[in-house]
């Protein structure tokens, strides 16, 4: 079992990171030397490298994130560097590729290994001469740089706007006791989400929310807008060299896309999907907009929409999202979350009292059915120097007695440490928890596969289905009963308000499905270009034209913070669709969300097989039934 102590000093990571990069190193020229073809001596030895190098990599990635300390990101950031070398050369090991073209699998899980390993290193680049390959090298560690580079900018990247109290209008009530003014009387509101996300809901002052928008939407800039320019360049010639028309054709090989066209197509079926929809709830926005704000509007801006939404679901549905509010306390949401998934999987959640990098971390030791299955720790705060975004990170990944996972929820929820007054979620910010729980638990699941590297989904873009397909139960009346409590009276929250509440959560569905094409097509066309003279805001602000729902400020840059840009790249279209994908899998609980042993076969069935199958072939396995579109056209509908 490989050690799961944390650092807690550069010193540490380095020493340790290292010394498993040398035996991974070790290993491989084990297998190069032997001209073996048997599992013992090639399979098993290359899942411990790989499983070695993954762990180095996925530790490094997450400490460089979230650690307080700047000199252990500084190391997480150059061993990012070093794995990323030595992942490179196993999958140019010419040796290790011909010893595993002569295993003879004994069975389905050895198969499809050998099937996965050997195309990812034919598209990595094996067959190259050894100058290509070389060259793949040095851009491959380029990259890693870059990427780090990018989502550090942002990272370390907090602004702000200051405004008098008054223009607080339209807040809750929690949110303004937590915004005191200061020594110069003015109130302080930064670009992190815990003020950001409600603040671009509820404020009445429309210039304070478009400033703070521009705030938000320019972080990182201008030296990030050159950053990701040398990125796109990069992952072109790296296409180039290994076969392929562009980045995209290049990522989207091994995904259920297939190609770019693949994407592309899917796209714009999508979009027509979601136009009538979403035609008329851009005709409702806008609609309201002129009747309270301006009569001769003709559009709606970015920095109004999500302000429109809630003005239009509180006085069109009943539902005024503020009002919700004192029903989801973090420490509720959080604790209801741990018994539902106990309930819904079988899981079990016992307090750990280690300490991670902050004192703020809690970690939970996992079993499934009673049998360990690994750990979850929750860093769920915003602090300086931290991750901004919300994302599940692994930490350590997972392999049948090999290695237990440990994967860690990274978010920016308010936190009741700091808090005048109980920390108080948005039921949006709430979906979130449950969206990333989501892969939490895939993360365990899966970390439980006999070979390491199949244990994840070799279609990237199915990723985020499990975690979309655990939405659905954060409207359910029977779930938020058990939990959602007003912190005032204590009275549980009413099925009135849960209905109002989904009904709410669908007003907005054909628009944020419009959006989210625009931004998967923007993410495509940055990757699928000739990027010689490509301007990154020319063609976000013309795919805007086209494809966007709401009008650009042109004085952002979103995709200098756009947080996906280094690992997602050309895959941003992943939500769709894996939301697609989603609708499908909630269309096989039929007897309900609550129905335990649906839940139970979907997490055997899905969940558990991590990469040991095509994603699709799961999916159809749990449904008993192809995955189309149907579902999701009625969810669009």
């Amino acid at each position: 079992m490989i050690d799961s102590m944390t650092p807690t000093t550069a010193a540490d990571l380095t020493a340790r990171s290292r010394s498993d990069l040398r035996e991974a190193e070790a290993i491989l020229e084990g297998i190069e030397r032997s001209g073996a073809t048997d599992r013992e001596r090639v399979l098993e030895p290359y899942d411990r490298a790989w499983l070695l190098a993954a762990t180095v990599s996925a530790e490094c990635g997450l400490l460089r994130e979230v650690h307080p300390d700047a000199a252990v990101r500084a190391a997480g950031e150059e061993l990012g560097v070093e794995v990323t070398r030595f992942l490179t050369r196993l999958q140019h090991s010419r040796a290790l590729y011909e010893a595993l073209g002569r295993v003879e699998a004994h069975d389905a899980g050895e198969a499809r290994l050998v099937d996965v390993v050997r195309r990812e290193m034919r598209v990595a680049g094996v067959e190259l001469d050894e100058a290509a390959r070389e060259r793949v090298r040095a851009l491959r560690e380029e990259l890693t740089l870059l990427g780090q580079e990018f989502l550090r900018n942002i990272r370390d990247d907090v602004r702000a706007i200051e405004i008098a109290p008054a223009r607080l209008a339209g807040m809750p009530e929690d949110f303004v006791r937590q915004h005191a003014p200061g020594p110069g009387g003015n109130v302080r509101v930064t670009t992190d989400y815990p003020d950001y996300i409600p603040f671009m809901a509820y404020a009445d002052d429309g210039e304070a929310r478009r400033e703070l928008h521009r705030r938000f939407l320019t972080r990182a800039v201008p030296r990030n807008l050159e950053v990701l320019g040398t990125i796109v360049r990069r992952k072109h010639e790296l296409a180039l060299l290994l076969g392929f028309r562009s980045f995209a054709d290049l990522q989207t090989e091994q995904a259920i896309a297939g190609s770019a066209a693949g994407v592309r197509s899917f796209l714009k079926e999508v979009s027509a999907i979601a136009r009538e929809r979403g035609r008329r709830e851009h005709a409702q926005l806008l609609e309201w907009k002129r009747h309270r704000i301006d009569p001769r509007a003709t559009t709606i801006g970015e920095w109004e929409f999500q302000y429109l939404q809630e003005k239009v679901k509180a006085e069109e549905v009943g539902f005024d999202a503020r009002a919700a509010r004192p029903y989801f306390e973090y420490g509720s949401v959080r604790q209801a979350i741990l018994d539902l998934n106990s309930e819904l999987f079988g899981l079990e959640f016992s307090r750990s009292p280690d300490a991670l990098w902050h004192s703020s971390v809690e970690t939970f030791d996992v079993a499934v059915d009673g049998a360990p299955a690994g750990r979850i720790s929750l860093d769920m705060h915003p602090r300086p120097a931290k991750y901004k975004h919300a994302a599940n990170f692994g930490y350590k990944p997972g392999a049948a007695g090999k290695q237990e996972t440990h994967s860690v929820l990274v978010c920016n929820f308010p936190d009741p440490a700091t808090s005048r007054g109980p920390a108080l979620m948005e039921h949006r910010e709430v979906v979130t928890y449950f969206h990333e729980f989501g892969h939490l638990v895939h993360s365990l699941m899966r970390g439980r596969v006999p070979w390491a590297r199949l244990g994840r989904p070799v279609e990237f873009d199915f990723i985020e289905a499990p975690s979309q397909f655990l939405e659905q139960w954060i409207f359910d009346h029977d779930v938020l009963r058990r939990f959602a409590r007003h912190v005032g009276t204590g009275e549980p929250i009413s099925e009135q308000m849960v209905e109002r509440l989904r009904t709410a959560r669908d007003f907005g569905r054909g628009v944020q499905t419009q959006r989210a094409v625009f931004l998967s097509m923007a993410s495509l066309e940055f990757h699928d270009r000739d990027p010689a003279d490509l301007d990154t805001t020319r063609v976000w602000r013309e795919l805007a034209k086209e494809w966007s729902p709401v009008e650009i400020d042109p004085e952002t840059r979103f995709e200098a913070s756009w947080t996906h840009m280094p690992g997602y790249a050309a895959s941003y279209y992943t939500y769709s669709l894996s939301r697609a994908i989603a609708e499908s899998l909630s269309s096989g609980m039929t007897a309900g969300l609550l129905d335990t042993r649906q839940t139970r076969r979907y997490r055997d069935l899905v969940l558990a097989q991590g990469g040991l199958k095509p994603a699709l072939d799961l999916v159809h396995e749990f449904l008993g039934r192809p995955h189309d579109l149907g579902a999701f056209r009625s969810w669009l509908a």
